[in-house]
């Protein structure tokens, strides 16, 4: 990049050459047959559908560009969608990627930050095959729209299919990810294609905005209440959980319901999943769905005590 300011290899034609140099070659990939550099890409819309999921993530809420690296803001922006993905157990085709960057970003700083999303979502198969691009002197914006599909013979997962009796898992443990977490989580992908093979979840969401407000997103969509069993849940909570703890005045178990951004899954499977692959699959049992409206914690002394569903919310 030279430093002559009347330079054409300073302004958006530039960028978008050399966007188009970087994702040109993973644009023929799978599905894609017109990709990255022309007004539209085109798709294989042969059966089965296809799903769509999109995700914006804003310069002082959900990265800091002072303190991450911006290929790792991409890879995190790319992330986000891929776990939309895993929450519906289906299987990423590719991306679009729309950028607003500040005007006071350099080219370095804007490729670095298209190839971290393009380059994590090969990983997954899953190119970036077009997008676009805007600049203005507030904080960066950036958003990804991912396509997937069910596999063959598959289902997408959604919220609404919990019913009461069934047991509530997790694939991980929460709390305390803003510590560092929120910016290298690994997306369930691998995880959710098994779950939904092999025990034909009811439902799941992935933990962006806290396991209270995500779990109640399943209660509201199925009609349904739950109960988490105290050891159950002070078992899922993460050490990151603990150490945040130590900096403020809420508690580790505060920091798991509420704190968000652990993108671990929520899976409902019915009473009778068997244990052996529940416990193959490393998911760890948390509570059961309840006729009942709301949120409980069953304590180790036989009580029964709200559980307040607070948790990452805009337009707060």
């Amino acid at each position: 990049m030279t430093s002559n300011p009347n330079s054409p290899a300073r302004g958006e034609l530039e960028l978008v050459r050399r966007l188009r140099d970087l994702l040109s070659p993973g644009s023929a990939h799978g599905t894609t047959l017109i990709g990255f550099g022309d007004d539209m890409s085109l798709l294989d819309a042969t059966p089965p559908p296809l799903l769509w999921t999109v995700d914006m993530l804003m310069d002082g809420v959900d990265f800091d560009s002072t303190r991450h690296p911006w290929r790792a803001i991409g890879r995190k922006a790319m992330a986000v969608n891929l776990s939309d993905c895993a929450a519906m157990a289906t299987v990423p085709v590719a991306a679009l990627c729309a950028v607003a960057l500040r005007n006071s970003l350099s080219m370095d700083d804007a490729l670095d930050l298209v190839h971290g999303a393009h380059e994590y979502g090969l990983t997954f198969q899953c190119p970036i095959v077009g997008g676009d691009t805007n600049s203005w002197d507030a904080p960066t914006v950036v958003s990804i729209c991912i396509a997937a599909r069910c596999e063959p013979g598959g289902r997408p997962v959604g919220r609404d299919g919990a019913r009461p009796g069934d047991r509530i898992w997790l694939t991980g443990r929460v709390g305390g990810s803003l510590l560092g977490r929120h910016m290298t989580f690994e997306p369930r992908i691998a995880t959710a294609l098994q779950i939904n093979r092999r025990l034909a979840p009811h439902a799941m969401i992935d933990i962006s905005d806290g396991l209270a407000l995500d779990l109640a997103r399943i209660l509201e969509a199925s009609g349904c209440g739950a109960v988490l069993e105290e050891k159950a849940l002070d078992a899922v909570i993460h050490p990151d959980a603990d150490r945040l703890s130590t900096q403020d005045r809420r508690t580790p178990r505060d920091h798991a319901l509420q704190d968000g951004e652990d993108f671990e899954l929520i899976v409902v499977l019915p009473a009778d999943a068997p244990a052996d692959e529940c416990e193959r699959l490393q998911l760890l049992p948390l509570g059961t769905m309840v006729g009942e409206d709301g949120l409980w914690l069953a304590t180790s002394g036989g009580q029964r005590e709200p559980i307040a569903i607070r948790g990452w919310e805009h337009f707060r």
